[in-house]
C-alpha cells in the first residue's frame, strides 16, 4: 500500500508551464471555436482566460467576482482555487494540442457542446458537457499522433492509422453501483457498430473509462509529499478499480475489443518541493485473448497512449535545490501535540484508522503557527528505527523531536521560507 512507501526528497524543482501560457491557450481555444462558429463570450473559456491573465499579470484576484455562481464550501482558499482552475485548464489545453494538428470531422458540435458546460466538473450537475469533454480528451491522444479522427458518428471516436480502425467508446463513470452497467455498455456499443473491416483497415474496439469520481468521490484534489507520492496515490486508486474491472465479462467473446483504459485526471498539492500539478493518470487493462495482429493492434494504441509523455517546448525548466544542514529554533519557541491520537500511531495503530489530514501537533515559531498532519507524522517515523519509537511512546516529554522532525520534513531546502 502507497502508506508503507518511502520517497527520496526531490533536488530540482518541477518543470512547470508559465501562467501566461496558459491564458495564451485558452485563449488560443476560444479563437478556434470563433472559428467553428462557437460563440465564447461570457462562457467559462472566457473566465479561465482572464483568471490567468490577471494570475500572470500579478493582479490581486477576487474569484467569486469572475465565477459569481460559485458558492461551495470546497472554494475557500486561492490555492483552492488555483488547483480547481488548474484542472479546467489544463484538460482544455490538452485537447488544444490535439486540435491543432487536426480538426476531427464533427468537431463543431463537440466543442459547443464543451463551451457550454457549467464553470467546475466538481460542481457539474448536468454531465452532458464533461462527457464530451472526455471525449476529445481521448481524441487528442489520437490526433496529437497523426490520425484521422471522426467524432461525427454514433462511435465516440473512431481514430484510422496506416494499418488499423480503432472505434473507441467513452464513459464516465461516478460510482461503484454503475460501472458494470457502464461497461457493459461500452461493450455493447462497440459490437453493434464496428465493422470486421473500416476504410479498408482492420477494426479494433477500445474503451475509455474515466473513473475519477470513483476513486475520489469529492471530485476535488489530492495532496502528497512528492511527485512520485502523488502518482502512487493515484495509481493505486486506478489499481483498486482496476481489479473490479477485470471481474466483469468485459472482453468476454470479443477479441477484437483490445483494451479498457482507465483514466484520472486530479490537481495535487505537493509538499516536496512546493507545487501544483494535474495528473492524467492512466491503467491499461488488456485483453490477452487476441491473435498477433490483434497484438499489432495493442502495440500501435499503446504508442498512441504515450504521445502525453512529449514535453511540452515551452516548460520552464526545473533548477537545483540546496538542503537545509540544520533548523535554527528561535527563543520562545512553542511546542504541541496531541497525546492521544500521536501515543496510539507510535504503539503501532495502522495509520490508515486515522484521517491522514488531521492535526497532531504544531510549532509556534516567530509568530507563526506551522500545523502538522496524520501524513507528515507517518513520513518521519520512517526515518526512526523500532527502539526509539517505542522510547517516544513512552516518554512524552521527548515528543518534541518529533515536531522538528516534522518541521525539517516539511521545510527541507535552503529555500524555505517560514
Amino acid at each position: 500500500m502507497e502508506e508503507e512507501r518511502s520517497y527520496k526528497l526531490p533536488n530540482h524543482t518541477l518543470p512547470a508551464i508559465s501562467f501566461k501560457d496558459h491564458a495564451g491557450d485558452l485563449r488560443k481555444f476560444e479563437e478556434f471555436a470563433e472559428r467553428l462558429g462557437v460563440k465564447t463570450h461570457n462562457t467559462r473559456i472566457s473566465r479561465y482566460a482572464q483568471y490567468f491573465e490577471d494570475l500572470a499579470h500579478g493582479k490581486t484576484i477576487d474569484e467569486k467576482k469572475i465565477f459569481k455562481n460559485v458558492n461551495d464550501s470546497r472554494f475557500q482558499s486561492s490555492i483552492d482555487w488555483q488547483l480547481y482552475l488548474l484542472r479546467e485548464a489544463h484538460e482544455l489545453m490538452w485537447i488544444l494540442r490535439g486540435l491543432e494538428k487536426h480538426a476531427p470531422k464533427g468537431i463543431e458540435a463537440k466543442v459547443e457542446k464543451i463551451v457550454s458546460g457549467s464553470d467546475f466538473a466538481a460542481l457539474d450537475k448536468n454531465t452532458e458537457s464533461r462527457d464530451t469533454q472526455f471525449e476529445l480528451r481521448m481524441a487528442s491522444y489520437f490526433c496529437q499522433s497523426g490520425c484521422i479522427v471522426d467524432l461525427s458518428t454514433e462511435t465516440d471516436i473512431i481514430a484510422i492509422t496506416d494499418k488499423h480502425s480503432f472505434f473507441v467508446e467513452c464513459k464516465r463513470i461516478a460510482g461503484t453501483r454503475n460501472l458494470k452497467d457502464n461497461l457493459m455498455k461500452a461493450k455493447e456499443q462497440i459490437t453493434c457498430r464496428m465493422p470486421k473491416k473500416y476504410e479498408g483497415r482492420r477494426t479494433y474496439g477500445i474503451i475509455a473509462a474515466d473513473v475519477t469520481k470513483l476513486g475520489f468521490s469529492h471530485n476535488g484534489l489530492t495532496m502528497a509529499m512528492t511527485t512520485d507520492h502523488a502518482r502512487d496515490i493515484i495509481q493505486d486508486k486506478l489499481k483498486m478499480i482496476g481489479k473490479k474491472v477485470l471481474a466483469l465479462p468485459v472482453f468476454s467473446g470479443r477479441p477484437d475489443i483490445i483494451e479498457c483504459l482507465l483514466q484520472i485526471h486530479m490537481p495535487s498539492v505537493v509538499m516536496h518541493p512546493p507545487a501544483t500539478s494535474t495528473r492524467f493518470s492512466s491503467y491499461s487493462l488488456r485483453n490477452y485473448k487476441i491473435d498477433k495482429k490483434s497484438a499489432s493492434a495493442i502495440n500501435e494504441f499503446y504508442n498512441i497512449s504515450q504521445v502525453g509523455q512529449m514535453a511540452d517546448k515551452r516548460e520552464i525548466p526545473s533548477e537545483t535545490l540546496k538542503f537545509r544542514e540544520y533548523v535554527d529554533v528561535p527563543e520562545g519557541a512553542e511546542f504541541s501535540m496531541e497525546r492521544e491520537p500521536v501515543k496510539s500511531i507510535l504503539l503501532g495503530l495502522k495509520v490508515g484508522d486515522f484521517n491522514l489530514e488531521s492535526i497532531v501537533g504544531s510549532i509556534k515559531m516567530s509568530g507563526v503557527v506551522h500545523e502538522f498532519t496524520v501524513m507528515e507524522l507517518q513520513m518521519v517515523l520512517g526515518r526512526f528505527k523500532p527502539d526509539q519509537i517505542r522510547r517516544l511512546a513512552s516518554n512524552e516529554s521527548e515528543r518534541w523531536e518529533l515536531l522538528l522532525q516534522m518541521f525539517a520534513q516539511r521545510y527541507p531546502y535552503k529555500e524555505s521560507f517560514y
